[in-house]
């Protein structure tokens, strides 16, 4: 699979939630002055609590955190653009 395989299920602002294939749960953000998107695993509780913890103030963004300091499965970027399955978890 490639980024351009994800679907986006879920926005917020400079980020989304959505899915690679059927069962693969994704964070996406836009990165760099190029806003290329990244995308992160997550879980499918993470995934239908987006709208709780993508509003968090900004002095307090665990949950964020928490993901963008997973692996990065794909991005935008050359020479990243197709998924990793060797960096997906069973999460």
């Amino acid at each position: 699979m490639k980024y351009t395989d994800y679907i986006c299920l879920k926005t917020g602002r400079y980020q989304s939630v959505g899915k690679f294939g059927d069962n693969i749960y994704a964070y996406e953000i836009l990165t760099g002055v190029t806003d290329s998107p990244e995308y992160h695993q997550i879980s499918k509780a993470e995934f239908d609590s987006f709208e709780t913890w993508s509003q968090e103030y900004i002095s307090d963004l665990k949950k964020m955190y928490e993901i963008i300091n997973r692996p990065v499965i794909c991005s935008g970027y050359l020479g990243r653009e197709e998924l990793d399955p060797s960096l997906l978890r069973n999460i």
